[in-house]
């Protein structure tokens, strides 16, 4: 991919990642602090479809009907529940401290290679229908929480950032921006509303979501993450050329700017990473089953949060429920 700015972080940039990563490193501290038998939120259903469905709420303990609140949907990945997802990207927690709503909803598509259960990103037509889903999940909490219509957002890992992705394809109306890590895509058959913000990360070395596609890449791999990339670049109406910066020997930062409506691009990127949600409370975890030099530090929750919070959607691209 061409790149028309190549430099180092100098200066109000180096400070301003160097601020967000000692915060996130405190959040990490906190949330690694959390007992192994933390009290989760019930699981709640709805019936979408003929289907029941289900999914995990977080509510703020500030929470007021009169102050509506932000909404982020965080898709586990493939095999993955609600509860190893917010572990593993500590959301949970900064949900708490930043006052937004948390909904984690429960994949039940089974992958036909070995059966797990993931999201139906492909829209087969005999399974379920997860994009009905997440609208009606939205329209459900809506209903019964001060929800801004105008700050939802979604979030994922592996096959929850492939369903994020998705998401931005077909419910751009709804969804204002997307965090995909480790499965940033743009279907065949993407054609969003609107332009989308989209943050994105992912490994050179990911062995499960190749970062370049390769012959033995799964088949729901269809493309490279570079690809998956420009398609929103082109989409989002941004300049071609990104300008980078050098976050560490193995950490750069690709900003695409210029885009239509606002809608930024961004894609963190790492030389070492495996398949792994970046600056993870359970890094240490990580670093044991990947590899001391597969875990990158760049703190992509908070990066996730404070990329939604800029952004928000457009009020006429709003789709207003009857």
């Amino acid at each position: 991919m061409p790149v028309s700015s190549r430099q180092t972080v100098p200066g109000g940039l180096h400070r301003v990642f160097c601020s967000v990563l000692l915060a996130a490193s405190l959040a990490a501290a906190s949330i690694a602090g959390l007992a192994a038998d933390d009290a989760q939120p019930p699981l709640e259903s709805l019936t979408v479809g003929g289907v029941e469905r289900q999914w995990q709420l977080r509510v703020p303990s500030g929470y007021r009907d009169s102050l509506p609140l932000p909404l982020v949907l965080e898709l586990h990945g493939t095999g993955g529940t609600p509860e190893r997802q917010m572990r593993l990207s500590g959301l949970s927690v900064l949900a708490e401290e930043e006052g937004f709503l948390l909904a984690a909803p429960v994949a039940m598509y089974p992958r036909a290679k070995d059966g797990m259960l993931t999201w139906n990103v492909d829209l087969h037509p005999d399974a379920v229908d997860d994009v009905a889903f997440i609208a009606a999940l939205i329209d459900h909490i809506s209903d019964h929480y001060a929800v801004d219509p105008t700050r939802i957002y979604a979030t994922g890992f592996s096959g929850g950032a492939r369903m994020s992705s998705r998401l931005a394809c077909d419910l751009a109306d709804r969804v204002a921006a997307i965090g995909a890590v480790g499965g940033l895509r743009y279907p065949e058959d993407c054609q969003p509303a609107r332009p989308v913000p989209v943050i994105a990360f992912h490994g050179r070395q990911d062995r499960v979501n190749h970062y370049v596609y390769q012959p033995d890449s799964p088949d729901y791999w269809r493309m490279g993450v570079e690809d998956a990339l420009s398609g929103w670049v082109r989409h989002n109406g941004c300049a071609p050329r990104p300008q980078l910066a050098i976050l560490s020997i193995s950490d750069v930062r690709l900003a695409y700017p210029d885009c239509q409506d606002n809608a930024e691009v961004i894609f963190y990127r790492s030389e070492v990473a495996d398949h792994t949600w970046p600056g993870s409370p359970l890094a240490g975890r990580m670093r044991e089953y990947l590899g001391e030099d597969s875990v990158s530090d760049v703190p992509a929750t908070t990066l996730i949060w404070n990329f939604f919070r800029a952004h928000s959607l457009p009020v006429n691209r709003l789709n207003r429920r009857p």
